[in-house]
């Protein structure tokens, strides 16, 4: 009985695409290098399937997770947001003044007296009726402002 060396092929499956082999390189660095076109294979897991005819099938399986499930800043960012608001409810800070420009533009006025107006009927309605009314705004009401 002898022994055969076979070489085996290697191929690489991701997302049902077939990813060509890169010899030299191990699984792990494979993927890493694939990494820079498909980005969420950095946290891909790897899958090595079964020998058959004399190649093997890698296959990457994205990582399924919570997004930003622990991340320590959160409550910072929420921090600082509450205290920013705070402290222009009170008064306190200045204005952005690229935000201040913005807002000066008659486009913007317009814009703003508009909807002011109509949260003011809203509301002014709403206290006359006693009522648990909603007034809703119609999707063309709801464009970006310029």
């Amino acid at each position: 009985m002898s022994i055969a060396i076979t070489e085996i092929r290697r191929t690489f499956r991701y997302n049902g695409i077939q990813l060509p082999d890169v010899p030299g390189l191990g699984p792990r660095e494979v993927r890493d290098l694939y990494s820079a076109q498909y980005p969420e294979l950095i946290s891909a897991e790897i899958e090595a399937g079964e020998v058959r005819d004399g190649e093997q099938e890698f296959t990457f399986l994205k990582a399924v997770g919570v997004k930003g499930g622990g991340s320590p800043r959160k409550g910072e960012r929420l921090a600082a947001l509450s205290a920013r608001m705070q402290a222009e409810c009170e008064g306190v800070c200045g204005t952005d003044p690229k935000l201040t420009r913005q807002l000066e533009r008659p486009s913007v006025k317009a814009c703003s007296e508009a909807w002011s107006a109509f949260a003011q009927r809203s509301l002014h309605y709403h206290q006359q009726q006693r009522a648990d009314v909603r007034v809703c705004a119609t999707s063309d009401m709801l464009v970006p402002l310029p």
